[in-house]
Order: structure tokens, then sequence, then C-alpha cells
């Protein structure tokens, strides 16, 4: 039975509206990635490496001149913090601490979009990004402008009038009109998924083109400022203008800012979510749920969203290196795991050790 989400009972709290947005994007993302079904994780992860096999692991029986040191350590980097997310999210269940929990939850979730965008880079032969933002502009390049279609790791929010984007601007999305009016607390269910991820992915790209704003108004003042002391210094009569306080950007120049910036994708969201429970907002994910069973869904699909981050990606690394040598390494990984901190990782080696 696919789960529904209750019409939002009375909010009180800045942090509870921002909490239950969140949950309501997260979930969208992990139901775009292993179905609403109510199965086990171990079976919508068979479900996806099933279905996402045709289309990723596709090898080309060229060798791979990548350097396996770094894809390695980038692999194990992403695996070690997938196995943390869902270890920590197994001891806090039933207890108050799970929502203390989520709120390194999101950014390990973010983390293992991290590792594992920067090992299929370096085994494509490129060199890894050393920061956030190169990372996620490379990340476009890697899942949505590749040519696949695996939502919701190809899906991306554009300007409108992007090539191949929808009237929304909206990249990889299910051939259909998107609502993207939709609101993330009305009790939406299977392919409306689709509708609720556009929307965090839009709502992302805005605070992302606000930034960007931002900092073009910054250096227009600094510009102007310049000029101006040039200017005083060249006038040597009285009655000098004031020193410039702002830096206003004009029509041109907002519409220019925006609809030059990239597309945005479920990395820039991770990021997003990131952000805000390290530094904006710490309290978001540990005052904001309504009760416990609310937070333990939060934490439970940030682990599913995870593992079926990480599986795709295996899954593309294991057509450049060979499924064999993806596989000898997790189990060089597993070997020295505890049997309660392998969890999806596991299930994960097992699916692979069967591509051929």
């Amino acid at each position: 039975m696919p789960r529904i989400v209750l019409p939002s009972p009375p909010v009180d709290s800045e942090q509870t509206r921002s909490f239950r947005t969140h949950a309501s994007y997260i979930r969208a993302f992990r139901e775009l990635a292993l179905g609403n079904s109510g199965s086990p994780l171990e079976e919508t992860l068979a479900g996806l490496h099933a279905s996402a096999t045709p289309i990723l692991f596709k090898p080309d029986g060229l060798p791979s001149s990548c350097d396996r040191d770094q894809l390695l350590a980038c692999l194990r980097r992403a695996w070690a913090t997938a196995r943390l997310l869902e270890h920590t999210h197994a001891l806090a269940q039933d207890s108050e601490i799970i929502r203390l929990a989520n709120s390194w939850g999101t950014i390990q979730a973010y983390y293992v979009m991290y590792g594992a965008a920067q090992a299929l880079m370096v085994a494509k032969g490129d060199t890894r990004p050393q920061m956030h933002e190169p990372t996620k502009r490379c990340y476009v390049g890697l899942w949505t402008s590749c040519g696949l279609q695996i939502a919701p790791w190809t899906l991306a929010a554009a300007a409108p009038g992007t090539r191949l984007a929808d009237a929304d601007g909206i990249l990889g999305g299910p051939g259909r009109a998107l609502n993207v009016d939709l609101h993330p607390w009305v009790a939406w269910q299977g392919e409306q998924a689709w509708d609720i991820a556009a929307r965090a992915l839009r709502s992302t790209r805005q605070l992302l083109i606000e930034e960007r704003l931002a900092k073009r108004r910054q250096e227009k003042l600094t510009a102007r400022k310049k000029q101006w002391r040039l200017d005083q210094q060249a006038c040597a009569a009285p009655g000098r203008k004031p020193e410039p306080k702002v830096g206003r950007l004009t029509t041109a120049e907002r519409e220019e800012a925006a609809a030059g910036f990239r597309p945005t994708t479920i990395a820039d969201y991770l990021f997003r979510l990131r952000i805000k429970a390290n530094y904006k907002d710490v309290t978001v994910f540990s005052d904001g749920p309504t009760s416990d069973s609310e937070a333990a869904e939060v934490g439970a699909d940030l682990v599913a969203l995870a593992s079926a981050t990480l599986l795709v990606h295996e899954l593309r690394i294991a057509a450049i290196i060979g499924s064999s040598d993806l596989v000898k390494s997790m189990d060089a990984v597993l070997l020295h795991a505890s049997g309660e901190a392998i969890g999806g990782m596991a299930h994960r080696r097992d699916l692979h050790a069967h591509l051929s």
C-alpha cells in the first residue's frame, strides 16, 4: 500500500513548517528513486537494480585509464558515510534521538552523493573537483546532460526556454505537464512525486539565483565605490557626491543572471539541506517534527535515498572498471565492517555480483 501523507495538523512554528516541507521533498525524491511501495529496502533496491542495469551498465570493453586509488578513495568515503547514516538511524529508532540523528542525516545524505559523484567523475577519467560548487556543476554533465533518463538523478530545474526543458524549465520530467504549484503539505501520492520533486528543485534554484543576484549587486556596489573614490581624487571643487550605498541591478542584468544559471539538480537540493542543518537552521530537524514517528520516516527516507544513489553510481562505475573490480572493492570494505553496520552495502554488493 502506498504511504499517504494525511492533512497537516495546525503548525505553530517556523521549524515545523520548514520540516514538513522538506520531509515532503525528501519523500518525493525517494519515491522517484525506489517507488512508493511499502516493501523492505532490500526489495526496492533489487527492483531499482533490475530497471537501472539496462540503462546504466553498458561496458564498452575498453580498459579504464582512471586513477584507481583516487576512485576507490572517493567510493570508500561515500560508503563509510552511508554506513554511518544507516547505523545511526537503526540505533535511533524508537528513541528521542531520532530527531538529532536527522540533523546529521541530511548532511550525511549530501556527502554520500558528493563522494559517489566524484568517484564516477574519476572513473570517467576526469579530474576530481576539490570544492562543492565545481562538483555540483560537474554533476549536471554527469547526469542531466548525458542523455540518460533515470529520476531523480537526471531531473533538473533550468531556465524556461532551455533546450529539451518543458514550459516551466524542467529537464528529465515524466513527459507531462507538471503541477509546480502543488503544495508539499497536501496528501500527494504516486505520480505526484514528480510535481513535488520539481517544486523542490525550482525553489532550490530560486534560492541559488537570489544568492547570485546578491553577489552581483555587491560586485556592482564595489565597482561604483571604486569609481567614486577615483572621481573624488580627481575633483578639487567642493560639493562632493555622497559615497554609493547600494548596487542596484537593471532588469536586463537580473534576467541575464537568472537565465545564465546552470540547471539545478538533486545534488543542489541535498547541499541546500546540508547548509540548512549545519548553519542556517540547526534545529529544524530536531524541533520541527510534531512526533517521533514523523522524524523516523524522514530518517528512513534519507537512508533509502542514499543507498539508491550509491547503487546507480556504482552501476555506472562498474561499467567502466568492471563489475568484478567493483565487487572486490566492496568486499574489502565489508570484510572489516561489523554485521550491524553494513546495511545496504551488502545487498548492493550481492546485486552487482550478478552483473555480466
